[in-house]
C-alpha cells in the first residue's frame, strides 16, 4: 500500500524546506519574524548536512550570515533554539495529526497514515530525536515535561482514538495503549537514534528512501499482524 496523508504523524517538511535559506532572506529582510526563521533553517540545514546535532552557534551564525547574538535575543540560549527548532518542523504535523481521528477512512488506513508519517519525519528531520535526548539530558524535569505535554501527548491521544475506532467498528482487538505507544513511537525513535547500530552491526551506512519504505512496510504488518480481529 503507498504512503498516503504524508503528514499525518507529524511530517512537516514544507514548514522547513519549502523556501530555501537564501530565498527566505529575500522574502523577510529586516523582519524579526524573517531573522528568527533564518536561525532555525540554518540550525536545521547544518546539522542535516552534518549528520550531527554538533553546531555552533557561530556555525549557526555563519550559515544564516546573522550574528551569534541573535541567538540570544530570540531564544535565550541554545536550549531555546533547539526547542523552537522541534516546535517549527513538528508543530503542522502534530496540528494534522490531531485531525486524524475526524478523517472518514478506516481505521486501519488511519493507523498506515499515522506510521508513514512518522517515519517520514524522522527521516526528513534525523535531529529530532537526538535534539530531544540532547534536551533530556541537559535538564530532563524541564524539557522532559516540554516534550511530553507539545509531542508526546498529541500523539498518545490520536493513538488511543484511532484504537478505539478499530475496536468499535470491529476490525481491532483491545490493546493497552501505553504499550501500544511505546511500541510504534520506540520502533521508530530508534531505527533512527540508533544508526550507530545500524552500521555497526548490520552494515548499513545510511538510511535511504528504500529502508524507509520498508520499515513502514514491516512496522505496519508486524502491529496489524497482532491488532487485526482475524475471523475463524
Amino acid at each position: 500500500m503507498a504512503d498516503r496523508g504524508r503528514g499525518y504523524g507529524f511530517d512537516s517538511e514544507a514548514n522547513m524546506r519549502g523556501t530555501s535559506l537564501k530565498g527566505r532572506r529575500r522574502q523577510s529582510a529586516g523582519s524579526d519574524i524573517g531573522t528568527r526563521d533564518q536561525l532555525l533553517i540554518a540550525a536545521g540545514e547544518l546539522m542535516t548536512e552534518r549528520r550531527s546535532t554538533d553546531v555552533s552557534l557561530s556555525d549557526i551564525a555563519a550559515k544564516s550570515g546573522l550574528n551569534s547574538a541573535l541567538v540570544k535575543y530570540y531564544f535565550g540560549n541554545k536550549a531555546g533554539l533547539i526547542v523552537a527548532l522541534l516546535r517549527k518542523v513538528m508543530g503542522a504535523g502534530i496540528a494534522e495529526l490531531k485531525l486524524l481521528p475526524e478523517m472518514d477512512i478506516p481505521p486501519e488506513q488511519k493507523l498506515r497514515i499515522h506510521i508513514s508519517g512518522m517515519v517520514n519525519s524522522y527521516y526528513q528531520y534525523p535531529y529530532i530525536n537526538p535534539l530531544m535526548h540532547q534536551l533530556l539530558a541537559e535538564d530532563s524535569e524541564t524539557y522532559g515535561q516540554l516534550i511530553a505535554e507539545e509531542f508526546g501527548k498529541p500523539i498518545a491521544e490520536a493513538q488511543r482514538r484511532i484504537m478505539e475506532q478499530g475496536v468499535e467498528a470491529g476490525v481491532f482487538r483491545s490493546v493497552d495503549p501505553v504499550l501500544f505507544y511505546f511500541h510504534v513511537v520506540g520502533s521508530c525513535d530508534h531505527l533512527f537514534y540508533g544508526k550507530y547500530q545500524l552500521e555497526h552491526v548490520f552494515d548499513v551506512h545510511d538510511i535511504t528512501a528504500e529502508l524507509k519504505r520498508e520499515f513502514v512496510d514491516h512496522l505496519y504488518s508486524i502491529i496489524t499482524e497482532g491488532l487485526l480481529v482475524r475471523s475463524n
